[in-house]
């Protein structure tokens, strides 16, 4: 019962606190609060507020124009956003990804799963390790393997070719390699 009573009397006296303190802002300042509701509308707020998020100038517009040039970019933005989806629909179809009733975002998590898939077997065959590797990782060791093949094949042709490769760089070694073969190849073009 005295919590009741305590309750009620604090109610009373925040409804009594109220009327009094708006009494005293509109007596006190009149002037500054009428200027203050009339240039303060929420919904062309809300409006403004809008344009600026979509990168539309407010300035000197009405609403009228405002909510037309807000209607024509959200309907570009449908636009776009249609497109996008219709371009992940081809690629998921040309990976055989199903993408009936997909969104965008599920769609791109779907290709990045078939890309990284992708990368995996190519990754097995040059017999890199894929364990626990991210897709840029992968890229990165792929790149290694195919280098380290390059380098592997133009020592083996120097080697045939009877050019030594201690110290020298790949690019060395491959400059010479050339000029080997530019020479080997004129002579027989000689002797024909």
């Amino acid at each position: 019962m005295l919590k009741k009573l305590t309750g009620l009397a604090l109610v009373g006296a925040i409804a009594l606190s109220v009327p009094v303190t708006a009494f005293a802002e509109t007596a006190q300042g009149a002037s500054s609060v009428v200027t203050k509701s009339s240039s303060f509308h929420p919904g062309k707020q809300l409006l403004v507020d809008k344009a600026q998020s979509l990168g539309i100038t407010t300035d000197g517009k009405t609403n009228e124009q405002i909510k037309a040039e807000i209607k024509s970019a959200d309907r570009l933005k449908a636009d776009i956003q249609a497109a996008v989806l219709a371009q992940l629909q081809t690629k998921a179809s040309k990976l055989g990804i199903n993408s009936d009733g997909k969104t965008s975002k599920e769609l791109r998590s779907a290709l990045q799963a078939a890309a990284l898939t992708k990368l995996q077997e190519k990754a097995a065959k040059v017999g890199v390790s894929t364990d626990s590797l991210t897709a840029k990782q992968l890229r990165a060791a792929l790149a290694k393997a195919k280098e380290a093949k390059k380098v592997e094949q133009i020592n083996k042709r120097a080697a045939k070719l009877g050019i030594s490769t201690e110290g020298k760089t790949t690019e060395q070694v491959f400059a010479e390699v050339e000029n080997a073969l530019k020479v080997k190849w004129e002579k027989k073009a000689h002797k024909q």
